[in-house]
């Protein structure tokens, strides 16, 4: 059925008139339902005029300064009542929904993201929101994809850009790839690192079917000379590991900077990659699920912290 062919049924009262008749009711008075409403005394006495006029009849009768409802007034005001407690549960809801006492925000994120900077942006919506429940988990490329497709509301950050024709993917930062050692294995007399030197050292490589090693294998056959990469001591799939296994002397690897704190880098030498790499991250949800507010204040909070990131652009 086109909605357009149904009858339009006006309202005999407005919701503002039903207002000011609810005020008057309670009150007894012009002024005092004025006070109640915080508007001027004028302003109720012509809502009045006017809604007594459409009706053609009178709802109240005027003696020595107060108003005595008629008969009609208290019958109205019986059905005024009801329907007035659905709409204040209504506005209990969006007042919920605004201050986060209703709903939940769910959150998935690639590992790398997990560990410093997600805590710290979720540390600061819930010091705004403490009541609102949150569900919080980092997980890897091939298990955030169908989670953020199936699960119900979530929201997922990636270090990595997803074409999906069911998911939208919301640009929120750029940060610089960077190579990382074990202590005095760079030289330290260089502020950056070309990928041919990491292949004089044991090499830490990710899973070729991650975004990661997908990425890396790209990189490698682009280099002069298109030698392949190198062969790995160890084989991972996130940079925390592969961080933990540098900081262990275990050899170098290419990790996004997000999951290097300042105590990490007192165990390693970071290094920017020359030329630039640079790594994006993006709000993916489901186009079919508009972001709920709670995850749009999230998001907000999100972006504050990686402004605050050093290297993210």
């Amino acid at each position: 059925m086109d909605y357009d062919d149904l009858p339009q049924r006006r309202l005999t009262m407005s919701l503002r008139q039903i207002e000011v008749f609810r005020a008057i009711m309670l009150t007894g008075s012009i002024s005092e339902a004025a006070r109640m409403l915080l508007i001027a005394q004028p302003s109720v006495s012509r809502v009045l005029a006017v809604t007594e006029e459409r009706l053609r009849f009178p709802l109240f009768e005027r003696a020595r300064g107060r108003l005595f409802p008629t008969p009609e007034a208290r019958r109205l005001f019986e059905e005024v009542e009801v329907a007035y407690t659905g709409i204040q549960h209504v506005d209990d809801l969006v007042r919920a929904l605004m201050e986060g006492r209703s709903g939940k925000l769910n959150i998935v994120c690639s590992p790398s993201l997990g560990v410093h900077l997600l805590p710290r942006a979720l540390a600061q919506f819930n010091r705004r929101y403490p009541e609102m429940p949150i569900h919080f988990e980092p997980l890897t490329h091939n298990n955030l994809v169908p989670r953020v497709l199936f699960g119900k509301n979530y929201l997922g950050v990636s270090m990595f850009d997803i074409t999906h024709s069911h998911l939208e993917s919301e640009p929120l930062a750029e940060v610089p790839l960077v190579g990382i050692s074990p202590r005095g294995w760079l030289d330290s007399d260089s502020p950056t690192l070309r990928l041919s030197e990491l292949r004089e050292r044991p090499w830490i490589d990710y899973r070729h079917d991650s975004p990661l090693g997908h990425m890396l294998g790209e990189m490698f056959r682009n280099e002069p000379g298109g030698e392949p990469r190198p062969r790995p001591v160890v084989e991972v799939r996130s940079s925390m590991s592969a961080c933990a296994l540098v900081a262990e002397g275990v050899g170098v690897a290419l990790v996004d900077p997000l999951c290097v704190d300042e105590l990490m880098r007192t165990r390693i030498d970071v290094r920017p990659l020359f030329p630039e790499k640079m790594l994006k991250v993006h709000a993916i949800y489901a186009r079919a699920e508009p972001l709920s507010h709670s995850a749009r204040e999230f998001l907000g909070e999100l972006r504050a912290v990686l402004r605050a990131s050093p290297g993210a652009r």
